[in-house]
């Protein structure tokens, strides 16, 4: 293991969010997050993509296995994860490793093929059911787009409704009555 990148000394009490990879979707999901108060640590094992130019905002860089710098970190209540790793290669071997976690939120960057893999290991590695569903896959409110910071957008908005116990909707509901178009305000 080697940390790349340690900008804040004294433990750090709040939101964490822990990143597994570090292409752009990671890079991108490290922006917001920040902006949204969260102490971002990103994992990654590609020396020229983990790089604090790329990820200015992140808190910690760690470079190396990572399997073994997840099973590292200190994971608590107020921790969500986001796995993203490069063409998927520690995916499944990362969820594993964190799915028995306190985390809040585990979310898993996939499609579907991918997802009942996933699903069908955890099963057979005796994980139970309401574990399982804790786990986000595809990461994401269904917001639309599909460019790597419209992604990021989608998961930290997911992030967000779960710390919050929040389902993501819209805020306004619209209906037809009598043919005008009107609004029940949620709030």
């Amino acid at each position: 293991m080697e940390m790349l990148f340690n900008g804040i000394e004294a433990p750090f009490k709040g939101d964490q969010l822990i990143i597994a990879g570090s292409g752009n979707v990671a890079a991108n999901i490290c922006s917001i997050a920040a902006i949204t108060g969260y102490q971002v640590t990103v994992i990654g094992h590609i020396a020229d993509k983990l790089t604090q130019e790329r990820f200015p905002q992140a808190h910690q860089l760690l470079l190396g296995d990572v399997v073994e710098l997840l099973n590292s970190c200190e994971i608590t209540e107020e921790t969500s994860i986001v796995v993203v790793t490069h063409q998927h290669e520690f995916d499944e071997e990362a969820l594993c490793a964190i799915i028995n976690s306190p985390a809040r939120y585990i979310g898993v960057l996939g499609n579907k093929r991918k997802v009942t893999a996933y699903f069908g290991k955890l099963s057979s590695m005796g994980i139970p059911e309401e574990v399982i569903n804790r786990v986000h896959i595809p990461i994401g409110l269904d917001l639309g787009g599909e460019r790597a910071a419209e992604i990021a957008l989608s998961a930290v908005a997911e992030i967000q409704a779960v710390k919050y116990g929040r389902p993501g909707g819209f805020l306004t509901n619209k209906f037809v009555t009598r043919g005008r178009v009107m609004r029940d305000e949620l709030f």
